[in-house]
């Protein structure tokens, strides 16, 4: 009991009464439930509403990663696709251009060919005019020796110059 004796003595010197601390706590305790009833119910159900936002957000957020995931896996399947198609089309396209050049190097070797074979048949035209041409100039040039060796007698002098004249002769036409 001397503790509530002393603790009197100590409110009296303070000024205070029992009315008045019974009327400081009811006061308190009006504000404290004033204060939650105004001010921590309307918080926190603006903490609860931001939560919930933000619970959404993070929603939508992983909808929209789950769905980025996706496109993504699309994306990279497209462009593996696309670099299988291109090889496919690499591998027709160099393909087409071997066929056209083996196309365009055997038309080239049977031209070749056909060239190699006309001037063959050409060179072999020209051998035969011109051994021809060599049999009849023999032929004249043993017949002009024959007609001069007729007209008279030749010695080996003379056959020598004749034959020089005729070769001559010969030359100049």
């Amino acid at each position: 009991m001397t503790f509530l004796c002393e603790a009197s003595d100590i409110l009296t010197k303070l000024g205070l009464d029992w009315k008045s601390i019974l009327f400081y706590v009811v006061n308190f305790l009006i504000l404290f439930g004033l204060l939650i009833a105004l001010l921590y119910k309307p918080v926190k159900k603006m903490l609860e509403n931001k939560r919930k936002s933000l619970d959404d957000i993070y929603a939508e957020n992983e909808k929209l990663k789950a769905e980025n995931d996706s496109r993504k896996a699309e994306y990279d399947k497209m462009v593996a696709d696309m670099k299988l198609e291109n090889a496919r089309v690499a591998a027709k396209v160099a393909a087409a251009a071997q066929e056209r050049a083996d196309a365009v190097l055997s038309e080239a070797k049977q031209q070749a060919d056909s060239i190699v074979a006309i001037a063959k048949r050409e060179a072999a035209t020209q051998t035969e005019q011109l051994k021809s041409e060599y049999r009849d100039s023999v032929n004249t040039l043993a017949v002009q020796i024959a007609q001069k060796l007729l007209e008279r007698e030749i010695s080996d002098k003379d056959n020598a110059v004749l034959i020089e004249q005729v070769l001559s002769d010969w030359e100049s036409d």
